[in-house]
């Protein structure tokens, strides 16, 4: 896809990354009787993830532009798919754990970080560099990673209830986090209570604004 000033998403193998990363990855922290994800799994893999991406792929990247009245700076944006990754948006890399169907919500977590830190009216490509705006906006209180996800679980909500109106996802992404937060989750949790104690509605109002006026810098 490619109409208008939204991006083509080109979900992809990432065979180089597999066969190097990855591999000292699964040598790191496989257990017995764990196999790394040949090319014809990955084949599977990839195309699932292609064909659960394209029923939501118009409706999430139109709804989050007009929600925050931004475009992409990129017209392509490489997703690359290997095994033993989390998430990440820059490069964006996706691992193999994910059903179909949470793919998408993960892919969508990641475009929004895209999204925040690259568009139209900021151009910098460095999230580090909006942290004092996201402070002034969300308090000095948080750590980091807390402070990142603010924005990017209130525009989840958004997409969830106003974009996709499948709310379902929402207790299922909220869920997962607390799952985890003993772990790698804590963040996220206290991300999520921030948008449910201060209204998603209200901190994506703020974030529009607060991007008009970055451009106008």
């Amino acid at each position: 896809m490619s109409v208008g000033n939204y991006p083509k998403i080109r979900i992809k193998d990432a065979w180089l990354l597999r066969q190097n990363a990855s591999q000292y990855l699964h040598e790191l922290w496989s257990k017995e009787g764990d196999v790394l994800a040949d090319d014809e799994h990955m084949k599977k893999v990839v195309e699932a993830y292609r064909k659960s991406w394209e029923r939501y792929e118009t409706r999430v990247l139109e709804g989050v532009c007009e929600l925050y009245d931004l475009e992409f700076f990129q017209n392509l944006i490489d997703v690359y798919v290997a095994p033993w990754f989390g998430a990440f948006s820059d490069p964006l890399v996706i691992g193999v754990k994910h059903d179909p169907d949470e793919f998408v919500d993960t892919l969508t977590h990641e475009l929004l970080h895209r999204l925040f830190t690259t568009n139209n009216k900021y151009l910098m490509g460095d999230g580090t560099a909006l942290g004092d705006e996201w402070r002034r906006l969300f308090g000095k209180e948080h750590d980091f990673n807390t402070l990142v996800h603010i924005p990017v679980h209130a525009g989840l909500k958004a997409v969830y209830l106003d974009i996709l109106k499948e709310p379902k996802r929402l207790e299922l992404d909220k869920q997962y986090s607390k799952k985890h937060e003993d772990s790698w989750g804590k963040p996220y949790v206290q991300a999520w209570d921030y948008v449910e104690k201060y209204d998603y509605k209200k901190i994506n109002s703020e974030l529009r604004q607060n991007y008009n006026k970055l451009s106008r810098r």
